[in-house]
Order: C-alpha cells, then sequence, then structure tokens
C-alpha cells in the first residue's frame, strides 16, 4: 500500500483523537475478503467450492474468506448466484429490512431508487431485502459505468428491474414518486485507500469540498424525487465530516428531514456519528471487518400517499420520458435474422421456471468455456435447439445445438477473457 497523505493523517488525528493512533494501524493492514448470496437464488454458500467462511455480523447474507481466490473462474458468479462485496456495503441489506416494512404500511408496491448505483452492490443488497413485486430502478450516469451496473443486475435476476443513465435532476423533474431512495453519493474515497491506489494519489482538500457541494446537488434531486413519509439512505466511502455529518445537518436543518434510528446491537461494532447528535453509522477499519462507510437514514416530512397512479401503470410511465432507460424488466428473447430467440438474461432470471427449455448440465471446464463465448459440444441425448447450459443446478445461459456442436449465445459482451 501507498504511504497516506500527511495532510490526511492529520485530519483523521484531527477527527478521531486518541483512537487515530488504532485507525492508522488498521489503515495499513489488507483488506478484507467479502461475498454477498442471491437470497432468490440460494440459501446457502456451500456449494461456492470456498472454505472457511465466516458470517458478516450486520448482513445474513454476507460472508467472509479467509483470502481472496480467483472469483472470475467461478461460474457461479456469473449466474448471478453471488456477489464481491465489501462487508461494510451490505449493511443496505440490513437497512432495507428496517425501513421497508414501515414504507409498506400504506399496502401499496414499493417503488425504490438507488440513485448513484453504478456498479450494483448496494442496489442488489436492497434487492434482497425486499418483498417481491417491489419495483426497483437503478440509475447511473457515466455510460460505461451503465453498462457494468446493467450486466450485474441483469445476472442477479430479478424481474421488476429498470436501469437508466441519467443525470440526478431528470429524477427530480420526474416529480415525488419513489418511497426510498439510495445516495451513495460521489465522494473522495477516503474510506477505500486499502484498495485502491487511486483513492491515495488524488486525495486533497479541494477534492473534499467539490464532493461535498456535488452531494448536496444531488441530495436535493432525490429530495424532489422522494414521496412525502419516504425514507433516504445516504451514503459515502468517505472519512471527514464535510462529506458525512455536515451533509446530515443540511439534511435536517435545511430540508427538515428527520433522521431515523435503526436501533443496530452494539456487538456489532459499528461506529456512531462524530460531533453530532444524529444516528449516524460509521465503518471503522479499526472497528468492523471492512472498509470505510457512513450512512444515515432520514425520512421526508409528511405522511405517504395512497394514490391510483400507482396501479396499473408502469414506473416506466410514470418517469414520464424523463430519464434514459436502458432496460426495463429482463428482455426474455430477442432477435437473429428471422428468429426470435430466448435470451441468457431470461433464463438467468429469478422467475425463470426451469423446464422451460432443454437442459444441457455441464462440468466446469465446459461452463468456463461457454462463459468464454466459445462453441460447446453436449452430450449426444440432448435435443436439437435451444438449450439451457445448467451448471451445478444452476442456469448459465443458452445455446443452440446443433447436434455435432452448439452455438453460443451467451452475450458476447459478457465474456470472460482469463484463461
Amino acid at each position: 500500500m501507498m504511504e497516506l497523505p500527511d495532510r490526511f493523517i492529520l485530519q483523521m488525528q484531527e477527527l478521531l483523537g486518541e483512537k487515530s493512533g488504532g485507525f492508522l494501524a488498521a489503515m495499513k493492514q489488507p483488506p478484507a475478503v467479502s461475498i454477498k448470496i442471491n437470497r432468490r437464488k440460494t440459501a446457502s454458500p456451500d456449494t461456492f467450492g470456498y472454505d472457511g467462511l465466516t458470517k458478516v455480523k450486520w448482513c445474513g447474507s454476507g460472508f467472509y474468506l479467509p483470502e481472496r481466490p480467483v472469483f472470475t473462474l467461478n461460474p457461479l458468479i456469473h449466474a448471478g448466484v453471488f456477489y464481491v462485496q465489501d462487508a461494510s456495503s451490505m449493511i443496505y441489506e440490513t437497512v432495507i429490512e428496517k425501513i421497508a416494512p414501515m414504507a409498506l404500511d400504506t399496502g401499496c408496491t414499493l417503488n425504490v431508487l438507488d440513485l448513484c448505483a453504478a456498479p450494483g452492490g448496494k442496489t442488489t443488497s436492497m434487492i434482497n431485502a425486499l418483498p417481491d413485486g417491489t419495483r426497483v430502478v437503478a440509475n447511473e450516469f457515466v455510460g460505461a459505468r451503465a453498462a457494468a451496473l446493467k450486466e450485474n443486475l441483469m445476472k442477479w435476476g430479478y424481474p421488476e428491474i429498470i436501469i437508466t443513465n441519467s443525470p440526478t435532476d431528470r429524477f427530480a423533474a420526474a416529480g415525488e414518486l419513489f418511497d426510498i431512495i439510495a445516495v451513495d453519493a460521489p465522494c473522495s474515497g477516503e474510506g477505500m485507500m486499502r484498495k485502491e491506489e487511486m483513492a491515495v494519489t488524488q486525495w486533497n482538500e479541494g477534492l473534499q469540498r467539490q464532493c461535498a457541494s456535488l452531494q448536496r446537488e444531488i441530495l436535493d434531486n432525490a429530495f424532489a424525487a422522494l414521496r412525502p413519509g419516504g425514507f433516504l439512505i445516504y451514503s459515502t466511502c468517505t472519512f471527514n465530516r464535510l462529506e458525512n455529518e455536515e451533509n446530515v445537518r443540511y439534511l435536517v436543518e435545511e430540508l427538515e428531514m428527520a433522521p431515523v434510528d435503526l436501533d443496530l446491537p452494539d456487538e456489532w461494532g459499528i461506529g456512531k456519528g462524530i460531533a453530532t447528535t444524529y444516528p449516524c453509522l460509521r465503518f471503522m477499519p479499526h472497528m468492523t471487518h471492512g472498509e470505510g462507510l457512513f450512512l444515515c437514514v432520514l425520512r421526508k416530512e409528511g405522511d405517504f400517499p395512497v394514490s391510483g397512479i400507482r396501479k396499473g401503470k408502469s414506473l416506466a410511465d410514470m418517469l414520464g420520458g424523463k430519464v434514459r432507460i436502458i432496460a426495463d424488466g429482463i428482455p426474455l428473447t430477442t432477435t437473429k435474422g428471422r428468429d426470435t430467440v430466448p435470451t441468457t438474461e431470461s433464463v438467468l432470471s429469478c422467475s425463470y421456471k426451469r423446464g422451460s427449455l432443454p437442459e444441457a448440465e455441464v462440468d466446469e471446464k465446459t461452463a468456463l468455456s461457454y462463459l468464454r463465448h466459445e462453441a460447446i459440444i453436449l452430450d449426444r441425448e440432448i435435443p436439437k435447439g435451444y438449450v439451457v447450459v445448467i451448471y451445478k443446478d444452476t442456469p448459465l445461459g443458452i445455446v443452440k445445438n446443433l447436434g455435432n456442436r452448439a452455438n453460443n449465445l451467451y452475450p458476447a459482451q459478457w465474456r470472460i477473457r482469463m484463461k
């Protein structure tokens, strides 16, 4: 790891006082390795082939690994059965478990927005905890990151998903459509310094101020898109108060939002806000096994309106063309020439009914060849036509079996390049 900037060290000493020594020592330790299972696809990580797994305290679907394997060569990650994610960020699953029942008091289907969603870790955590039927929008402003977000969410397989590629003010323009909005804001990234060299090299106090300004702009837009009585989850992966507690103060004092105490167990070791009375959460590397994360939940004043607009009208229609939608649900078919072809996304969907198409169970070597977008050969008894490739009783995608070989219909842009 690179040496931390002197000015950053001084800031953390001022912020943490006598506890800064433990913090700085922890920053020199290697980061934890953790994964999260897809609750709609599996109940246990036992089939993943990893030994020595231990539970993440604050997330029922999270597990630590003793060392980092080559995840790319595990076909199940490409099937959306698990996701590699920092343990601290997995708190989103528990947050949703806490607030979704309150949001559901109206009896209406929930509309949930992840406003800064790429690459999709926090979106998938929220999906893990949301009830079936919840309409989820995952947005990313940067085009390349939006493509990665789309791939990850298509593999996760939640059917009621809309993926968008728009600036946050377009959601403000669409009006108060959402019951829960997550803002995992672009930040100075201090909490990622153990994992990403760029977080160290780019750091300066000017970046902190620049990020804080952008964060307030995004929060203003989130507030405008949130229904009265709705919940806002605000988080960053940084340590300074300017981007954290000061933005919570802005939400409370300027936008009149009410902080929500999540009442989490003390034994989880999650820190509290610094120099504030508001119920903020701080994941600090000397206190919790994971990277830096700040989080606070707030509620917009007013009551949830029970509106007929929610019934019989798609969320895409409700957005009114204000945002750029790159995926509205999971595509079931695509067109190749004159043929209508089932999609890989359709068999990765959590709503896919096994047995709808013939299946071919393959070994790991064949599964990896398939995921590299190579032609594969199936057993002779497999019928010709469209066939679902299965690995460890889990769908990976589609081929068109010709008998002597099978044409690979795995999305070319998803193919793995590692040998």
